[in-house]
């Protein structure tokens, strides 16, 4: 079961709510995490100036969305037949990252997600690849989404809204026990651009 806390509940005026799922998970969710102007001028400037690509799949495919990597020097990450080699850190996304790590984490690299339309998408999965650490930042820039996450085990599956300006901070054992997804919507929905921040061991990279 996950316990909510009471949304009424605000930190430093914003709404923030702390999970405990089952199995040690963790999960905090911020709504309003950054101001909607800054939260506009990051979007712009990241759509307009990351290094976007359209990498291939495990089963080489093209993934349903495009991405973009920076981080630490020397830091690679390798996921479902995918190597993301770490660009050197933007100015904005260094700003970003000293935001987050005042609440919780500690980060060495950071994936950007673009989704382009409600088509864009990404499958059921957990980072628990070998070497990475069990905390995850993830902010939201643009249009609204639904994230969900499952047990799976018990495949008790929870949705949440993430707005223009969403945190959510995954922790504890979330990725060994639950997985997460963004799905397709057939809603008209615009771009979203999501920044995913972790800790990679150097030495796995």
């Amino acid at each position: 079961m996950v316990r909510d806390i009471d949304p009424s509940v605000t930190v430093n005026n914003s709404c923030r709510q702390r999970w405990e799922l089952a199995d040690g998970g963790l999960l905090l969710y911020d709504n309003d995490f950054l101001p909607a102007d800054l939260a506009w001028t990051y979007f712009e400037e990241l759509r307009q100036t990351a290094a976007w690509q359209q990498q291939r799949g495990a089963f080489g495919y093209p993934q349903p969305r495009l991405t973009a990597a920076y981080g630490d020097e020397g830091i690679t990450y390798r996921y479902s037949g995918t190597v993301n080699p770490a660009l050197p850190w933007a100015k904005t996304l260094l700003e970003i990252k000293d935001r987050i790590e005042a609440i919780d984490g500690r980060y060495n690299f950071c994936l950007l997600n673009r989704y382009r339309s409600g088509a864009d998408s990404v499958g059921w999965h957990a980072d628990d690849e070998p070497g990475h650490g069990t905390i995850i930042g993830s902010l939201s820039l643009g249009a609204t989404r639904t994230f969900r996450i499952r047990h799976n085990l018990t495949r008790e599956t929870r949705s949440l809204a993430v707005h223009h300006g969403t945190l959510i901070i995954m922790a504890g054992t979330m990725q060994q026990f639950w997985k997460h997804e963004v799905p397709k919507t057939q809603d008209d929905v615009g771009e979203r651009i999501n920044l995913t921040f972790r800790w990679i061991d150097p030495g796995s990279s």
